[in-house]
């Protein structure tokens, strides 16, 4: 079953898909435990299993890119200390901050380019 989650047809992870990996396994679960079926009900119980192990990998993965844009924001950090050139400085400086940046959370009130913000469109 592991060697499943490694081949290309699962590729598709997105970051921040988790919670619907695990409704989708939940689903999955419940149709399980709903059918009469034996082999239907087993094929569920495994399409589940799938579902969590990709839940699982996506949290991993989301960990792992997280950990890549604070090493390079400290990356940029350490070089803009040593950097002699201010302006070379201010630019790793506002680098190390862009990186660090996404590892922030997005708010919620996102919206397009031409959208004004909820408290100016009233």
């Amino acid at each position: 079953m592991a060697e499943a989650t490694n081949s290309p047809k699962y590729n598709f992870l997105f970051p921040g898909q988790e919670e619907q990996y695990r409704r989708a396994a939940w689903d999955c679960l419940k149709l399980a435990e709903t059918t009469s079926n034996p082999q239907t009900s087993s094929a569920m119980l495994n399409l589940a299993q799938e579902w969590v192990s990709l839940a699982e990998q996506a949290e991993r993965n989301d960990q792992y890119r997280l950990a890549g844009y604070r090493a390079k924001a400290w990356e940029c950090l350490s070089l803009a200390e040593s950097v002699n050139d201010p302006e070379r400085r201010v630019d790793l400086l506002l680098f190390g901050r862009m990186w660090l940046s996404l590892t922030e959370p997005i708010e919620d009130d996102l919206r397009g380019a031409y959208e004004l913000p909820p408290r100016l469109a009233a």
